[in-house]
């Protein structure tokens, strides 16, 4: 395990480093007076090419291995952080925010990929889901940490100071990188990387259980998504004022972390699925009925029943990705999850707000919500189908060698 904490020091500083370039960004457009949907835009920017090349980065991981992956990560994340402290507004106008961008969203990409592939390489099915746990902490800790430093430096530095902290994460991150993971392997899994480009990508949905992963996380990703953007529109709705709203947002977060802190003892007692399963049905009725609560109080229960549900997802869905997933493919499955996930930051935020706006908050939360409770019920019936297939071919495997023993006692 001491390995695989190395594994997520180094993710947690880039982490830091790219979750602290989106919030100076968004600050940086808004602060000259760009117009409120360029923030829209760059939000949307960061995930646009990771949604696209996800799956040919993970392939090429499987291929190439880890290290290479994450030397790009480390200079394309310091050179994104670079464009505006070289070509500031006042020169350049706001054109380099949009290579920052996607210098820094492909960047993580890298990262996030190859080292996810890495600590599941590195754990075995016993305390996988632990090890995808610390690396959950460690996003939570980086992304909220990254964010007030910027926003300190904002304040009494400028923006170049912020960039430039930003760099200084990504820069530490390689440093560590370097250092500490020196004796660490180049692989995330047992075959040879050369096997990993055989095969089309979405083959890998002809795998049920592998299937129902990523729809599972796909789902998670879209209710994530929903609750950054709808809970504030719905507290407006209903009168709330933005101290309030912010708040909800703050205990949705804090039950987010608090849930991955205990999941080490959780999973101890539930199996994966069992966790999946619960979250998906569990934040599905959680979003059915939050369209019917005004109360304040309520309110602050159901934010942090929502964030404690989706948190416990993430280790348990990668704990389970590394388990299914046919030798050799591993990064591969990580692109799919990853290029999921990416369209969701992508599309979602339009389009929760255009039918925000147009319909309220209540149609978003019913019908994700409902989503979400029948993908838990299939995902489960599902599972139970494949187990007993599984169950049946062990049986017809075990008669046939049955067959050939007597067989060839009767030759004897």
């Amino acid at each position: 395990m001491r390995d695989v904490l190395k594994v997520v020091l180094f993710m947690g500083l880039i982490h830091c480093g790219f979750s602290s370039s989106r919030v100076i960004t968004t600050l940086y457009v808004l602060h000259y007076k760009q117009p409120s949907w360029m923030v829209g835009v760059i939000l949307s920017l960061y995930a646009f090419l990771p949604a696209l090349i996800s799956i040919h980065i993970g392939k090429w991981i499987d291929k190439v291995g880890i290290r290479l992956p994450f030397f790009i990560s480390v200079v394309m994340i310091a050179a994104a952080c670079l464009f505006p402290i070289l070509l500031p507004y006042t020169t350049a106008g706001v054109w380099p925010v949009y290579p920052l961008c996607l210098l820094a969203g492909t960047g993580f990409l890298f990262a996030l990929i190859s080292g996810q592939g890495l600590i599941g390489y590195l754990s075995n099915n016993k305390n996988r889901a632990t090890a995808f746990t610390y690396q959950s902490i460690a996003f939570s800790l980086s992304g909220s940490a990254g964010p007030v430093i910027a926003g300190y430096l904002i304040d009494h530095g400028g923006y170049s100071m912020a960039y430039a902290a930003a760099l200084a994460f990504a820069v530490v991150g390689g440093l560590v990188f370097l250092i500490f993971t020196g004796g660490l392997p180049n692989r995330c899994s047992n075959a040879r990387f050369k096997n990993a480009e055989k095969h089309s990508a979405f083959e890998l949905f002809a795998h049920p259980i592998v299937r129902n992963i990523l729809i599972a996380s796909a789902l998670v990703s879209m209710a994530w998504d929903l609750q950054a953007f709808m809970i504030p529109v719905y507290g407006t709705e209903i009168g709330l004022d933005a101290v309030a709203i912010g708040w909800l947002l703050s205990t949705f977060s804090i039950c987010t972390f608090a849930v991955r802190a205990f999941m080490p003892f959780i999973s101890n007692l539930f199996r994966e699925w069992t966790i999946i399963i619960f979250v998906l049905i569990s934040a599905g009725i959680t979003y059915l009925i939050f369209p019917f609560v005004t109360n304040l109080f309520l309110l602050f229960v159901f934010c942090g029943w929502l964030g404690a549900s989706l948190g416990a997802s993430q280790p348990n869905v990668m704990s389970l990705l590394h388990q299914e997933t046919p030798d050799g493919r591993v990064g591969e499955a990580i692109g799919i999850r990853t290029m999921l996930m990416n369209l969701s930051h992508t599309a979602l935020p339009l389009l929760f707000g255009f039918g925000g706006s147009v319909v309220g908050a209540a149609a978003a939360f019913w019908t994700l919500g409902g989503t979400m409770v029948g993908g838990g019920f299939f995902v489960k019936q599902s599972n139970r189908k494949h187990h007993v297939d599984d169950i049946i071919l062990k049986e017809n495997v075990g008669v046939e060698r049955k067959f050939e023993k007597r067989e060839n006692e009767e030759i004897k």
